[in-house]
């Protein structure tokens, strides 16, 4: 199984729905605070804990717009993984801590201690896990359902031959396989190879012909995909997935071969 931490992530949403996304954060941190008053907020009147929480929560807010729209751009280049992103969540959790921090500071007169600003970060890790969590199961449940709608494929649904009969559009040929033993599929000119695999043995069909040929025939099964102009893939047999959408290579089980994944197929195949 690939590593979902080095899997490809990027955040495709528009200005307008970070902005919405940047406000809902910053209201659910108000409304989180206000209604259960935890860290001692219980012991301020009612009046005084709604302004104090409004504050908190303009404050994340604000933050927020400062990670998104002023330092994010100047991160564009970088190669954004899952692992990458719960990081990059994680500084922008601890600078809206440390802001919080300071505003406690002034509005309680509480000098600035290095142990509390510790405390602050840790506080914003806590209390910002809830709708984090939430954005990131949007996030892999719409891609999930991209993948889906892009493959046609019913949704939890797996479907497999006992046998399929291989001809890449030419007559002369006919290659019988089990297609769960199909490890991948490669063209080269005009020959398609098939690569098969049982009990750890690896055997190998040249047949004269076009992918697109053997991707139709093996349409009813689902777990293939055509993950490059030249190959087609069984994603049972997937080990692990390295790279980023740009460059994205896949290594099988039982073979030495990199797969090349197209910067077309890289989101559909993170999802599968």
């Amino acid at each position: 199984m690939a590593n979902p931490f080095t899997q490809p992530y990027r955040e495709n949403g528009t200005r307008k729905g970070k902005i919405f996304s940047i406000i809902a954060f910053g209201l659910f941190i108000f409304l989180f605070l206000f209604i259960f008053r935890p860290f001692g907020l219980y012991q301020v009147e009612t009046l005084k804990t709604l302004f104090v929480t409004l504050g908190f929560g303009a404050i994340t807010s604000f933050m927020l717009i400062i990670f998104k729209f002023v330092i994010e751009p100047l991160l564009a280049n970088i190669r954004w993984t899952l692992g990458k992103h719960i990081l990059w969540d994680m500084a922008v959790a601890s600078g809206i801590g440390i802001a919080n921090y300071i505003y406690i500071s002034i509005i309680f007169h509480v000098p600035l201690s290095v142990k509390y600003i510790l405390y602050s970060v840790w506080t914003a890790w806590l209390v910002g896990f809830i709708p984090v969590t939430i954005s990131y199961i949007i996030y892999n449940n719409r891609q999930y359902r991209n993948a889906l709608k892009e493959a046609d494929i019913p949704d939890e649904k797996i479907f497999w031959d006992d046998e399929v009969i291989l001809t890449a559009g030419n007559e002369k040929n006919e290659v019988r396989v089990n297609p769960r033993e199909i490890l991948y599929i490669c063209s080269n000119d005009n020959y398609v190879t098939v690569v098969n695999v049982r009990e750890s043995i690896i055997s190998k069909n040249t047949i004269r012909g076009t992918l697109k040929s053997v991707e139709e025939e093996l349409r009813r099964n689902t777990r293939f995909i055509r993950c490059h102009k030249c190959y087609i893939i069984n994603l049972d047999y997937i080990e692990r997935i390295s790279g980023h959408s740009q460059n994205m290579k896949v290594k099988l089980l039982h073979c030495d071969d990199i797969i090349p994944v197209s910067r077309a197929k890289a989101g559909l195949l993170a999802c599968r």
